[in-house]
């Protein structure tokens, strides 16, 4: 009897340690996608005469539907959901505050700069998570906390201007719309923890993107497309695929990873998402960086780590 709890215990341990694996191989590649996703993005836009408006439209409403409807395929006999009032009101506004603003304010920073600098500056979220803590007297203010915002306002700098204040390295658009990315994902984190106690995290993501592509459809429309542009097979499987493989499987495989994994994990490898853009940005678009710049993302993408690992909960 006792040997045959020690082969029952061993084999459970052994399944957990198996999902474990397999949480961790997904979010690695959901954050891969993420990252690479963002490249192809930069690439559509320097090819071609597809607009940020439009492509956030197109990745908003086709990301949202497929999400949906994987939900309603495997989730939602599990783990159903009743949309009453409230929590229907707060999904609207954090649709169109949370999700909505991270994606046109990223794809805008992509835009008038590239993936490599975008997915960067985003990564600065964190600190406003931690000054709006501290405004609301949810957390206490520490050294570590000033330290923090310094650095990152010392990577910010770097970054911006490699390492000559008398000049920009990085365009004004692409540095004020890559910060607003960071705020907007603060806030994109904050509210969704609310929403997360009453909704589904597939039933989350794809219905704000869902309602953000609906609203987004009255700014650029999805049938406003230029068709008389020589569209090869090419440019038209990247567009497809950026968001398909950069949108909606990164999400799917990302938030199936958090089953298995601690937050404290999908944190730290969540930084291989601007990684990936870096060096797909490098490799693919031929982005150049300077070492200073180059210097201003590792301590940028140091206290993100350090944030995820080292703070006080």
């Amino acid at each position: 009897m006792l040997t045959l709890n020690k082969h029952r215990k061993g084999g459970v341990r052994l399944h957990e340690n198996s999902r474990h694996i397999q949480g961790l191989i997904f979010v690695i590649i959901g954050a891969a996608l993420w990252g690479v996703g963002g490249t192809a993005a930069d690439y559509i836009f320097r090819h071609t005469p597809v607009t940020v408006d439009w492509y956030v439209t197109f990745r908003l409403t086709a990301s949202g539907i497929i999400l949906l409807f994987a939900y309603a395929l495997f989730s939602r006999k599990q783990q159903p959901v009743r949309m009453d009032r409230k929590t229907l009101g707060m999904l609207f506004v954090y649709s169109l505050l949370g999700m909505t603003m991270v994606q046109y304010s990223f794809m805008a920073a992509i835009g008038h700069g590239n993936a490599a600098i975008a997915t960067v500056l985003q990564y600065t979220g964190p600190i406003y998570i931690i000054m709006w803590l501290v405004i609301r007297k949810y957390s206490k203010w520490s050294r570590a906390d000033g330290f923090i915002i310094i650095g990152m306002i010392a990577g910010v700098v770097l970054l911006a201007t490699g390492g000559d204040l008398g000049r920009m390295a990085v365009s004004p658009a692409a540095l004020i719309w890559g910060l607003i990315s960071g705020v907007a994902l603060a806030y994109y984190t904050l509210h969704a923890q609310k929403l997360l106690y009453r909704l589904h995290p597939l039933q989350l993501v794809g219905g704000s993107m869902l309602i953000g592509g609906i609203a987004m459809n009255f700014i650029h429309p999805l049938w406003d497309f230029d068709l008389d542009f020589d569209w090869t097979f090419s440019l038209a499987a990247i567009l497809i695929l950026s968001v398909l493989l950069g949108t909606t499987l990164a999400f799917l495989l990302y938030i199936s990873s958090l089953k298995h994994l601690s937050s404290k994990e999908a944190g730290i490898l969540g930084i291989i998402e601007p990684v990936s853009a870096v060096l797909s940005s490098v490799i693919w678009l031929n982005v150049s960086m300077g070492i200073y710049q180059v210097i201003g993302i590792v301590i940028i993408l140091g206290i993100a780590i350090y944030i995820s690992t080292g703070r006080r909960e």
